[in-house]
């Protein structure tokens, strides 16, 4: 029996004896731990993607330092998290329902995208902002 010819560049496949080299199930191959940094930036853009919720401009003694949208404070043991948020909201708006859809969109994509379970989440209104729009007509009287 002839085996086939291999250079240096040609990979070989090392199988110990009694071993398969059928794929491995996927608990088997390790783990993967997501940061909390990771999972309060995931909570942050969730809760800013929620309709409802506003960009407020950050000043500093009169000084514009840019935007901020929700900011979040992340705790934790094992598999569950405890999330704190604060958002801008929007006004005229009903802010108990905008809340509740905050919390839902946030625990839904923090459980989705991460595996912690949130265990609580309180959501904090830091601000009711009249969001921009387009400037209102001028009207011009000689």
């Amino acid at each position: 029996m002839s085996t086939p010819a291999t250079d240096a560049t040609t990979p070989v496949p090392v199988v110990a004896s009694g071993q398969a080299t059928a794929p491995d199930e996927a608990g088997d191959r390790g783990s993967l731990h997501v940061a909390l940094g990771v999972v309060r930036r995931i909570a942050e853009h969730a809760a800013d993607s929620t309709e409802g919720t506003v960009r407020t401009e950050r000043r500093v003694v009169g000084v514009g330092l840019g935007e901020a949208g929700a900011t979040a404070k992340v705790s934790g043991y094992g598999d569950q998290v405890d999330l704190r948020l604060e958002v801008p909201l929007a006004y005229p708006a009903p802010i108990a329902l905008t809340v509740e859809a905050v919390r839902g969109n946030v625990r839904e994509r923090v459980q989705t995208l991460t595996g912690y379970a949130v265990r609580s989440l309180d959501v904090t209104v830091s601000a009711l902002t009249v969001p921009a729009g387009p400037p209102a007509p001028t009207t011009r009287v000689e």
